[in-house]
């Protein structure tokens, strides 16, 4: 099944870094939950994906990933996972912009 694109707008960004190497993007120090993608199956959204960072208009950072779900006892439903080669450089490449206002792009690649 191809993957299809998606993506957040963050009035006040956040990222975190789970034990097993995920980086955790969110909002508001919220992750981003299943629920927040319309309409799309779980399985439907994992896969690799180039992501696209925008702030102030302009693409600040452009990397392929692979997306997962997570699952945490203090989280209602699944929640994005973003897992790279090197998670601690992307979680602090992200941090640069954490309480800032970013767009995130997700777009699938074979």
């Amino acid at each position: 099944m191809p993957g299809r694109e998606f993506g957040f707008i963050c009035e006040d960004f956040s990222v975190g870094m789970s034990s097993n190497g995920f980086v955790l993007p969110g909002s508001e120090n919220m992750f981003f939950g299943k629920s927040l993608i319309p309409g799309a199956q779980q399985d439907e959204i994992s896969g690799r994906y180039l992501m696209q960072v925008h702030h102030r208009g302009k693409v600040v950072c452009r990397l392929r990933v692979e997306i997962g779900w997570g699952t945490h006892h203090s989280q209602v439903e699944p929640f994005l996972g973003i897992r790279v080669r090197d998670p601690a450089a992307l979680r602090e490449e992200l941090g640069r912009f954490s309480g800032q206002h970013v767009e995130l792009q997700f777009t699938p690649v074979a």
